[in-house]
């Protein structure tokens, strides 16, 4: 009985590991239109490694991360979730 409790457990956890960036998102987008804000962008984007990236051989600096609040993360957290207030 204790080792089907464990996996049960266990089991909730990896479904909301799975979860995949469009619900993460619409999960917000469900918590923002409850707060009453109604003018605001979400953005998917990868995660930036600035601290650890070098710098490009060929000079050109490398596109500057999203100006906004990150609101939330998904696929392991590769991605975030950008809020943006418009």
């Amino acid at each position: 009985m204790i080792k089907f409790a464990l996996l049960a457990g266990l089991s909730l956890f990896s479904i909301q590991a799975m979860a995949t960036c469009d619900d993460v998102k619409a999960q917000i987008d469900a918590k923002l239109q409850a707060k009453g804000i109604s003018s605001y962008t979400l953005e998917v984007v990868p995660v930036s490694n600035e601290k650890n990236a070098p710098a490009a051989a060929s000079g050109v600096a490398a596109p500057k991360a999203s100006s906004g609040k990150v609101v939330g993360n998904c696929d392991n957290e590769t991605k975030q979730i950008i809020y943006t207030r418009n």
